[in-house]
């Protein structure tokens, strides 16, 4: 009984352990499909940096724990399709000069994954059981990047008010029309390793707009 109850207590422990980890993440996801068309206006400036910045930092680690996954699920060829180049996925590169310049890179950047990362999740699903890890991961992921986006708008709309925010093409550029198995292997880790060190970049890049894009707009009287 008593070796019963000190198990019972452990599981429990554990249960609450994971629950103090997992709490702030669904607690932030659930915020973000709450305003899945969030307005800029709804927001002030400090808010809508810290929230972006905050979830963009989430999915870059969920990233990279995802795309371990899917390395994990092709077995010993992972390095060997990981390292292959391909030139119709998407750079991950931030350009420009201007902090402007470079929050429309990052933003982009992140469309024009958007479609790459649909296609993966396809191509897993053809590839895999509906119900494996890599496209649930992806599922979700597609989603998030989606109000990163959102959210790097209205950055973008603060720098640069006014200004029109060229839109990328909705569909992936430069993908074969007919791939391999291992050709998709590759593209899909290729997709999630450009993904995950754009999000990094942009994590980076947020955070150099801490303390000057909120007083730019102060002092511009917005």
């Amino acid at each position: 009984m008593n070796c019963h109850v000190r198990n019972m207590v452990c599981l429990s422990q554990r249960s609450q352990a994971k629950f103090r980890i997992i709490l702030p993440i669904l607690i932030l996801i659930a915020v973000e499909f709450v305003h899945p068309t969030m307005s800029c206006k709804n927001e002030n400036c400090t808010q809508l940096l810290h929230r972006s910045l905050k979830l963009t930092r989430l999915m870059s680690k969920r990233t990279a724990e995802l795309l371990e996954t899917y390395k994990a699920s092709q077995g010993d060829s992972a390095d060997l399709i990981c390292d292959m180049q391909m030139d119709n996925v998407p750079v991950s590169t931030i350009s420009g000069q201007t902090m402007s310049e470079r929050i429309l890179s990052v933003y982009t950047h992140l469309k024009e994954f958007l479609p790459h990362m649909k296609t993966v999740m396809e191509q897993q699903k053809d590839l895999n059981p509906p119900t494996n890890p890599v496209v649930e991961g992806l599922h979700s992921m597609i989603t998030h990047v989606r109000h990163i986006a959102l959210r790097v708008n209205c950055i973008l709309q603060i720098l640069q008010p006014n200004i029109p925010i060229p839109e990328p093409a909705e569909r992936p550029t430069g993908v074969p029309p007919a791939q391999n198995i291992f050709q998709q292997k590759a593209y899909g880790c290729i997709v999630l390793s450009r993904l995950q060190e754009l999000l990094s970049q942009a994590v980076q890049e947020q955070k150099s707009l801490k303390g000057k894009m909120c007083r730019k707009r102060t002092k511009n009287g917005s």
